[in-house]
């Protein structure tokens, strides 16, 4: 999906906006990940292709790196997929979705998290694409 031109001022107000909905990849962002054989066989993951056995492995590596990234900022990989789309155009609001107050409280925090423009250059060199068989075209 391409956002441009989605957002901008009018009359000195911002206009429009993009919803990020899923932002942490229906929880590959998580950092609790499992394959796609531990879930049940009616469970979305079966039909999603982040899950497909030709993806599965290359993602998770992916995930790998992000969750070492980061660790050394002291923050969760979860945390740090919501800081990055905050920090791409101000008119991105993600809105992930939680059961527990905790992760509620976490996803908060994200907001305040500042990434460098070297944390944003590490993550686009980790992930240039956004992983494989998550794209929405």
């Amino acid at each position: 999906m391409d956002a441009s031109g989605v957002g901008g001022q009018v009359g000195g107000v911002q206009a429009g906006g993009f919803v990020a909905y899923s932002p942490l990849a229906r929880g590959f962002l998580s950092g609790a990940v499992k394959s796609r054989d531990q879930y049940a066989a009616d469970d979305f993951r079966q039909y999603t292709a982040f899950w497909n056995p030709e993806n599965f492995e290359a993602n998770l590596a992916v995930v790998g790196k992000l969750t070492e990234s980061a660790e050394s900022k002291g923050v969760t990989l979860a945390q740090v997929a919501l800081a990055w789309l905050l920090a791409e155009k101000d008119y991105i609001v993600p809105i992930p979705g939680s059961r527990n107050p905790d992760r509620v409280a976490q996803n908060i925090a994200a907001a305040d998290l500042g990434l460098t423009a070297d944390d944003l250059a590490r993550i686009v060199e980790i992930a240039p694409d956004g992983g494989l068989g998550g794209h929405l075209n």
